[in-house]
């Protein structure tokens, strides 16, 4: 990618390139890619789309627009104190797809269902003295897996 955009550092998915707005306020623009997911956080993320994006990279026209979902999350606009808006994400959908992945593979694999538990870990849990014996090669990918589902 380029038109003067730069890859964050701490998450090479995040793109940003310094802007103005036309009152002169200076801010930051950004572009967010993951695979086939692409969100951009602008003035006119349309324009950007459409007229930057759109020609280096072939785009669903009626994926443009203001986005419904990134990375399995529901988005929508919310309005809050003082009549300000903002974008909120809404991660129960994917949280349940997540769930029934895990439980689907239990099922596989003939580890039954989990039980019913408040807290995933007992009471009196001290990770520093956790002895578990460390993930098969398979089962640390299967988790790897799961992460990258919730990233």
């Amino acid at each position: 990618m380029n038109w003067g955009f730069e890859s964050y550092k701490a998450d090479p998915d995040v793109w940003l390139r310094s802007a103005e707005k036309d009152d002169g306020t200076r801010y930051y623009q950004y572009v967010l890619l993951y695979t086939d997911d692409i969100l951009a956080v602008m003035k006119e993320p349309e324009r950007f789309l459409r007229d930057e994006f759109g020609k280096c990279f072939a785009l669903k026209a009626k994926s443009i627009g203001s986005p419904t979902q990134y990375l399995g999350n529901k988005v929508k606009m919310v309005t809050l104190e003082k009549g300000r808006k903002y974008w909120s994400f809404d991660s129960s959908q994917y949280v349940q797809n997540a769930v029934k992945n895990v439980e689907s593979y239990r099922n596989k694999n003939g580890l039954g269902q989990l039980p019913r538990i408040k807290s995933p870990w007992p009471r009196n849990y001290l990770p520093e003295s956790d002895v578990s014996p460390e993930l098969s090669p398979i089962m640390s990918s299967y988790f790897q897996s799961l992460i990258g589902i919730l990233r």
